[in-house]
């Protein structure tokens, strides 16, 4: 049982709400608290998850929150942190915040509880590859940076599978994970029009190359053992997988995937000004 009596929330958005699903789902009895500025979000967050909302009262809202979530828009970092500045001091905060590394919350937020999280859009259904970064060198004893570490990687373990990494490896996370997911949808979509080139409809080909994908991940997942093992299993002498493996290869499918990649860790490297 998380050892949480309430999980503050800033921002009700779809992140937000992802968090509190998940969390209600594995944690039946965390309560939540919110602060959300768009009425029909507060009404969701009291009908589905009994929230409290205590916006436009960070007194109350903090005295009842143990770990808060940030999970507002990038662009509206710096005014929240300003206006709940003097209410952070000993908090524990776990920020969602694209973009935003910790030393820029630590120059508002007076704690050295401070976690960051870079999910991606399976949140929603548990799914998630998550990786989580914490405030290195904090001033305080090993033993309750643990707890903090551990509620942390419990919140993160509620909507997919948290993979803790140091900060400076954030921006390729984003690459790999927050942008990696949409790399995704576009090869099971080239896969379905494939499927459509060859005969199908684009329904039925979905469907099929959505089935292909959950399967290899079966495989990979069950098994333990790399694609590159079963690349090798199915790729038959003179079959029909080799040769098409043989166009991909000759696509500069692997190396365009790697460049992707790349690109996206390095866009999101500009954006948080490493």
């Amino acid at each position: 049982m998380l050892p949480m009596e309430s999980i503050g929330i800033i921002g009700f958005g779809n992140m937000g709400e992802a968090f509190a699903a998940g969390l209600k789902d594995k944690f039946p009895q965390t309560a939540f608290a919110v602060v959300e500025k768009l009425p029909s979000r507060v009404t969701i967050a009291k009908d589905r998850y009994n929230a409290l909302d205590f916006t436009g009262d960070w007194e109350k809202f903090f005295s009842h929150a143990r770990v808060v979530i940030l999970a507002v828009k990038p662009q509206d970092a710096e005014s929240l942190l300003r206006e709940i500045s003097n209410y952070s001091e000993g908090k524990r905060f776990v920020s969602i915040m694209a973009g935003k590394q910790i030393s820029f919350l630590q120059k508002y937020l007076h704690t050295p509880y401070l976690s960051r999280f870079m999910p991606n859009l399976a949140a929603m259904y548990g799914k998630a590859a998550i990786g989580v970064a914490f405030l290195e060198g904090a001033a305080i004893p090993s033993s309750e940076m643990e707890v903090f570490r551990s509620e942390c990687l419990q919140i993160a373990g509620a909507v997919g599978k948290p993979i803790q990494i140091p900060e400076r490896l954030m921006p390729m996370m984003t690459g790999l994970s927050g942008s990696g997911i949409a790399f995704v949808f576009q090869f099971i979509h080239s896969m379905a029009l494939g499927g459509v080139k060859t005969g199908l409809g684009y329904s039925a080909a979905l469907e099929t190359a959505v089935q292909v994908v959950e399967g290899a991940i079966e495989v990979l997942q069950r098994s333990g053992e790399s694609p590159s093992t079963w690349i090798t299993r199915v790729a038959s002498p003179g079959g029909t997988t080799i040769e098409g493996l043989q166009v991909l290869e000759e696509s500069a499918f692997t190396a365009a995937v790697m460049q992707a990649v790349e690109a996206a860790s390095r866009r999101a490297e500009e954006l948080e000004g490493v």
